[in-house]
Parts: structure tokens; sequence; C-alpha cells
């Protein structure tokens, strides 16, 4: 079963963020949806000092991008939320319909974009928000698909479990390189915390990690891990016997 989904609310003008929390507290009361309003604030740190120091699962963002002097923007608020909630739903509100450019720049993918210009449509707007928002959290619910989380400088990537074949340690200290289904890229880890970051991952070597999942064969002659893509691991000779039971 899903979990509560958590809303925050972050809007610097009281009468506007007490007009957009009614809005939801309504809906929700009459839709009887699992969601709640978790934090409704107009200071971001607020927000952020919550997400550091709690267990985060299912959570929508509505955000005022202008959040006034003594406070960063809605848009530098998101991408700070985006490094700690990668799958959170974030909505901007906003008078500032040319700011929408920065989400791009800044890589945080928006749910919505709700213009106050047009008040007489803000409720409709955050009720569609709310529906697409419990909608996706429930397919991805009954999605079955692994992710990997990689940080890679400030952002956090999600990689399909199934999309890795395998990790091999890199030149460059504390470093590892992920290979892919469709390429491959380098983040800062190691071999030994990889192994056991998923049932799949397998260390077959010292330098290597596999995907048990994507080994197409293994050679107990040459000691080597065969890839579905045809790729070659290198494995150790306790490594080629526990990969070989391991696919049967």
């Amino acid at each position: 079963m899903m979990r509560v989904i958590d809303i925050y609310v972050c809007e610097d003008n009281p009468k506007q963020l007490n007009q957009v929390v009614k809005y939801i507290e309504n809906y929700l009361l009459i839709e009887n949806l699992d969601m709640r309003v978790r934090i409704a604030t107009d200071d971001s740190s607020e927000i952020l000092n919550y997400l550091d120091s709690n267990e985060i699962d299912k959570s929508l963002y509505f955000i005022d991008i202008e959040l006034g002097e003594n406070h960063i923007n809605g848009i530098e608020l998101a991408s700070k939320i985006r490094k700690i909630d990668f799958e959170g739903k974030i909505v901007f509100i906003t008078n500032h319909s040319e700011m929408v450019f920065l989400t791009f720049k800044y890589q945080i993918e928006a749910l919505d974009f709700i213009l106050k210009d047009y008040p007489e449509k803000i409720q409709e707007r955050i009720i569609e928000d709310i529906n697409l928002c419990n909608k996706q959290f429930e397919q991805s619910a009954s999605d079955n698909e692994e992710y990997f989380q990689v940080k890679t400088g400030e952002l956090v990537r999600s990689i399909k479990v199934n999309d890795i074949l395998f990790f091999e340690s890199s030149p460059v200290p504390h470093k590892v390189i992920v290979h892919l289904k469709d390429g491959q890229f380098e983040f800062y880890s190691t071999i030994k915390r990889i192994e056991d970051e998923n049932e799949s991952f397998f260390r077959c070597h010292k330098s290597y990690v596999v995907n048990v999942n994507n080994v197409e064969s293994v050679n107990k002659h040459t000691r080597e891990a065969t890839m579905i893509d045809g790729e070659k691991v290198l494995c150790s000779v306790l490594g080629t016997r526990t990969l070989v039971k391991l696919k049967k």
C-alpha cells in the first residue's frame, strides 16, 4: 500500500498562503485522499530542515517563485529540494512566467506552473495537480521497477537497475564506472560500497560488480562473465564459481 503523500506549501504572502492551503485541505477532505499538508510556511528553511531531518517518501510541493528579499527564491528552493527528494512533485505558483526557463537551467522537473495572474483558475489548477500527483505516485507504486541512485556533481541521477550491466573501478581514485545498456559514466563511490546496494549486484572480482540479471553466460575456464551486450568482465576463481551457481 502506498504511504500518505505529504504536501508542502511555501508562499511568503500570508493571505495567499492561507488560500492555497484552504484549497488543498478542502479538496483532500471532500475526496478523502491519502494526502496531508505537512508544512505550510513562508520560510523556505523550515521545509529544507524538515527534509534533512526526516525520512521522505511521497511528496508534493507548491512553491512560490518570488519568496521575498530575506529568503532564497523558489527556483533555488526547488533545486535544493530536488537534491534531497528526487521523486517529489514540484508545482510553481508565480507572477513571473518569464522565470520558467530557469527551471530548465537548474534541471528541475516541474509538475506544473500556476500563474497568479489568473486567480480564478488557481483553485482548479491546484486540484488538477493534486489528482495528477496522486495518479503518478499510484502508477509508480504499481511499477516494480527498481532504481539505483547516483550523485553526479550537485545532481542525483536515478537509473533503472535493469539498465545496469556492471560496475568497474575507475583509474581515478574513489571513482567507479557504471556500464549501462546505452552508455557509461563515472561517479564517486567504491566497488565495496556498491556490492551491497542491491541484491542483483554481485562482486565477481576485486574490481568488478555485475548485475547478475544481465549476465548472459559464465566461462569457467577463462573466468569471464559475458554480459547481454557481449562485453566481458573478469571474475576471480571464487567469483566464477559463485556466479555459475547464481545463474543456474
